[in-house]
């Protein structure tokens, strides 16, 4: 498939949102519609957010004041829907509350924010209302528990000095301003950092990929397409993974319907989201020394493994893996792989088994 010039992807657009003029929004709508299209939630819209809502839209039909309405409702049942699923997930005891000191540790330290009347616990009512997915919200919970974990491994502070040495060069990442501690607050900042997503670097026909996917990721793909049409390749240097995966086969579809080719270099690291946005490339391709790292998925309360084969949480992937033409053998395989934690780096048997190279060679362009 060849790639889309501005001008033909500008016209699938106008075509495939054809119909009558969408009227008038009242303000309670506009506003729903708004918090819709900020996909990234910092409070302004970029025209790309846009596009890709509008490109969901448009699957249901023409784009008219009806089929907003009908969008914007759908969305927001489903949204509910999904939430209330997760905490009766997460209510082993039926009681209606999530008792903070009962959570997984990583769960407890992020949903302790959700208590608003610090009691303890977490009432539907409370997590009804959250704002669950503020990047904010995942940062300082993942940043306290990476924080936590640094203490247990290396004590308090976490100085790099004394430190055992295979975590010397994290901590030093981790080390902002470079006076030899690693605070709260620096592993804060660096989690905030990694969730702002992946961004593209265009040379040429090439546009080099760095960062984790995230709520983000599918605009950045269409504005790549519109802005630099003459990109051929996304060259994923360092992915280590995605923090929305509806999101993550997003962008993975517009890859595949935009024929961009995917291609990972010698030491380049791909892995969880990473590898499955590796996997939409119309040509796939790695150098020698290239990594692909799979495991299984967590949502929060509830591992991948827990759930039944013919869960329906398990089909989001699987119908992802389909239409890219990998067997559904592989996503049994990161079930299987590693812990949620963990990460498998894939064999070259494995890569061949799975088809993950167009041209049936791994290793080679």
């Amino acid at each position: 498939m060849k790639q889309r010039s501005l001008g033909t992807f500008t016209l699938l657009l106008a075509t495939s949102c054809a119909g009558a003029p969408v009227a008038e929004l009242s303000r309670s709508e506009s506003s729903q519609l708004f918090d819709l299209l900020d996909s990234d939630r910092d409070g302004s819209l970029s025209p790309f957010e846009a596009l890709d809502v509008l490109l969901q839209v448009s699957q249901e039909g023409a784009l008219t004041r009806d089929t907003l309405e009908t969008f914007l409702a759908q969305h927001a049942e489903e949204e509910l829907a999904d939430r209330r699923d997760f905490f009766e997930m997460a209510d082993t005891d039926l009681d209606g509350r999530l008792v903070l000191e009962e959570l997984p540790g990583g769960f407890a330290s992020m949903m302790s924010s959700l208590d608003t009347d610090g009691d303890g616990a977490i009432s539907w009512n409370e997590f009804r209302l959250a704002d669950i997915e503020s990047d904010e919200l995942l940062a300082r919970s993942e940043g306290a528990e990476l924080h936590v974990e640094l203490v247990e491994e290396v004590g308090e502070p976490v100085r790099l000095e004394g430190a055992p040495q295979d975590l010397v060069e994290e901590l030093r990442g981790l080390d902002l301003d470079g006076d030899g501690i690693v605070t709260p607050q620096e592993t804060v900042q660096v989690i905030r950092e990694e969730l702002a997503g992946a961004d593209f670097e265009v040379t040429g026909e090439v546009a080099i990929m760095r960062g984790v996917i995230g709520a983000r990721t599918p605009a950045r793909v269409l504005e790549l397409a519109v802005i630099s049409p003459g990109v051929r390749t996304i060259v994923l240097t360092e992915v280590p993974g995605s923090i929305d995966d509806g999101a993550n086969v997003r962008a993975g579809r517009y890859i595949r319907q935009l024929g961009l080719d995917t291609h990972v270099p010698a030491g380049g690291e791909v892995a969880s989201g990473g590898t499955d946005l590796f996997l939409a490339g119309n040509h796939r391709s790695a150098k020698p020394g290239a990594l692909f790292g799979i495991h299984s998925w967590d949502g929060g309360p509830v591992a991948a493994t827990d759930l039944p084969e013919d869960h329906e949480q398990h089909r989001l992937y699987l119908d992802y893996y389909e239409e890219m033409g990998i067997p559904a053998e592989f996503y049994w395989r990161t079930l299987s792989a590693a812990p949620p934690e963990g990460i498998h780096w894939m064999t070259e048997e494995e890569l061949e088994r799975f088809g993950f190279f167009t041209d049936g060679t791994p290793g080679k362009e």
